[in-house]
C-alpha cells in the first residue's frame, strides 16, 4: 500500500469517509531514488507526478480529476470548494486557489489534497452532514490559529466534528528558536508542547494544533493524534531532516456519493 489509511485510529466513525497520507517508497521520482514524490512544483518530471497521481487515485477509488489542490504557502487562509473546482491544481498547477493553506466543502465527490513533508496534516469532518476538511498547519499556520479557523466555517456545532492530526514531525526532531515560539504564544501553546535545551526549543505542533482543536469547541474524544512521524524516513519525507532535498507526500480526504461507496 502507497498510503496510510488513518482509518483504524478512529473506529467505525470513517465509514464514509476516506483519508490518509502517501509514503515515500514505491514511486519512479529521483528526489530520491524509486520515491513516489507527489508534489509538481520541486523539479520533478511532470509524468512521475501524474503516474504516482494515477496510482493513487486506483488504490483509493477518486480518480485524479476529482481532487482539489491548492498552491500552499505556509498561511493562514482558507477556502470553500465545490465540484466545480474539481481537477485544480492537479495536473498541471494554475493561478488559482493560491496561497491557501485550508480547504472545505459540503459536497460530496470530491478529495481534498495538499503536499507535506513535516508539516501537520489536519483531516476533519462531520459525523452529522457532508462537511469535510484539509488543513495544512506548518509552524506559520499555527501561528495563525488555522485549525481554530478551519471549525469556525462549519455552520453548525462544532462537537459534530471529528479531527484527525496525521503524520508530521515529532517534537524531539522539530527544534525551532525562539522567535517561531514568541509567533506562537498568542496562537495559544499548551503545557509540555514545548520543551527547552541548549539548542533552542522542541516544538510539539501536534500538540500545539489539538490544543486549537479543543479550543475551537471539538470534543477531546473526537480529536485523534497519530504517533507516525516523517522522521521515519524509512516511510516519509522530510524537508527539515533532509534539507530540502527530498520528495513531498500528499494528504488527503474525501467523501464518497452515494452512487460511489461501493467502489472504495
Amino acid at each position: 500500500m502507497k498510503f496510510i489509511d488513518h482509518k483504524h485510529h478512529v473506529g467505525n466513525q470513517a465509514e464514509d469517509v476516506l483519508f490518509g497520507y502517501t509514503k515515500r517508497t514505491g514511486g519512479r521520482s529521483s528526489y530520491p531514488s524509486g520515491s513516489f514524490n507527489m508534489a509538481l512544483y520541486i523539479g520533478d518530471d511532470a509524468s512521475n507526478v501524474r503516474h504516482h497521481q494515477d496510482c493513487l487515485g486506483e488504490a483509493v477509488g477518486f480518480q485524479p480529476q476529482r481532487w482539489v489542490m491548492p498552491i500552499q504557502k505556509h498561511g493562514g487562509n482558507i477556502e470553500e470548494v465545490t465540484l466545480a473546482d474539481a481537477g485544480t491544481n492537479v495536473r498541471k498547477l494554475s493561478s488559482r486557489l493560491y496561497d491557501v493553506d485550508g480547504l472545505y466543502t459540503y459536497e460530496p465527490g470530491i478529495m481534498l489534497a495538499m503536499n507535506y513533508a513535516d508539516c501537520v496534516p489536519i483531516h476533519i469532518w462531520s459525523r452529522k452532514n457532508d462537511f469535510t476538511a484539509l488543513v495544512h498547519a506548518g509552524w506559520r499556520g499555527t501561528a495563525h490559529g488555522i485549525v481554530g479557523r478551519m471549525i469556525e466555517q462549519y455552520a453548525h456545532d462544532p462537537a459534530d466534528l471529528t479531527v484527525v492530526i496525521g503524520v508530521a514531525i515529532n517534537g524531539p526532531c522539530y527544534t525551532v528558536d525562539m522567535r517561531v515560539i514568541r509567533a506562537l504564544e498568542d496562537a495559544g501553546l499548551p503545557d509540555g508542547a514545548v520543551r527547552a535545551h541548549a539548542a533552542g526549543f522542541d516544538l510539539d505542533l501536534k500538540a500545539v494544533n489539538r490544543y486549537q482543536a479543543l479550543k475551537a469547541g471539538v470534543d477531546g474524544n473526537h480529536v485523534h493524534v497519530s504517533e507516525l512521524g516523517t522522521e521515519d524516513l524509512d516511510r516519509f519525507f522530510s524537508y527539515r531532516l533532509e534539507k530540502g532535498e527530498t520528495g513531498r507526500a500528499l494528504a488527503f480526504i474525501g467523501r464518497k456519493k452515494d452512487n460511489d461507496k461501493g467502489k472504495l
